[in-house]
């Protein structure tokens, strides 16, 4: 019995130190686990109370959050991250992803009007990245500054790999709306005004989410990406409780 007990204790410790992720000093608004979607169906997240946030000239916020096992999106198709709406204008903007057999990795975002711009406007910004690999953690930052967007990305936990992807920024700026709900991989069904390009697919998992109501530094960033990926030590215990476990099944 006590055996089993001593493999239940490493088990958790191991797992308690490699799930979510986290800033010090800086608590998110909102937040979302461990959800693995399969590329047609997705859930929300509701962010309007207790915490609003503008989607204006004076909104200012970064949701920040952890994806891996990526699936290939066959042709042209878009795997959708998520997409954000207001009561008024439904799906307002959207970060999806293409990812090639070969490892090229397109990170797409965008949506259906800016500033009162019908959709054929609001064309979508990309950035590629080659070699990827699905088995690394792919930690992004979406911020909304003031209607200026931008994208940051940090592959699993090398430091060197943060950028900013300034050339996905797009103005996206509505006055006097506020963010209403996160839609995640798939886009909200009563805001059919949105509309990524071509087909909606990709599976993905979302390994954690965070969203902060202020504009993140690099230092918080690599601070947030190191704290969402498994640590060594941390996934080590959790194959040492397991084979304990393993190993008094045997004996009984």
């Amino acid at each position: 019995m006590k055996t089993k007990y001593l493999a239940l204790l490493v088990a958790a410790m191991g797992s308690g130190l490699s799930f979510g992720a986290s800033i010090d000093g800086l608590d998110a608004a909102y937040s979302k686990n461990l959800t693995a979607y399969n590329g047609t169906t997705g859930d929300v997240l509701n962010v309007s109370s207790p915490t609003t946030l503008g989607v204006n000239a004076n909104g200012s916020w970064t949701m920040a959050f952890t994806i891996s096992d990526l699936g290939v999106t066959p042709g042209s198709n878009v795997g959708l991250l998520f997409t954000y709406n207001t009561g008024s204008y439904k799906n307002l903007e959207g970060l999806g992803f293409q990812l090639t057999e070969s490892g090229t990795l397109t990170l797409c975002a965008g949506g259906f009007a800016y500033n009162g711009n019908p959709s054929a406007s609001s064309s979508w910004k990309t950035q590629t990245f080659s070699d990827y690999s699905t088995s690394t953690p792919l930690t992004l930052f979406y911020t909304f500054n003031r209607g200026n967007v931008s994208i940051s990305a940090m592959l699993g936990d090398d430091t060197s790999t943060l950028t900013t992807l300034s050339s996905l920024s797009s103005g996206a700026v509505f006055s006097g709306q506020n963010m209403t709900q996160i839609n995640f991989s798939a886009k909200d069904a009563s805001g059919n005004t949105w509309t990524a390009p071509n087909g909606i697919t990709g599976e993905y998992t979302l390994n954690n989410f965070d969203l902060y109501t202020e504009v993140l530094t690099e230092e918080q960033m690599t601070a947030y990406a190191l704290s969402s990926v498994p640590e060594p030590a941390a996934a080590s215990l959790g194959l040492l409780g397991l084979g304990i476990l393993l190993m008094r099944r045997r004996r009984a």
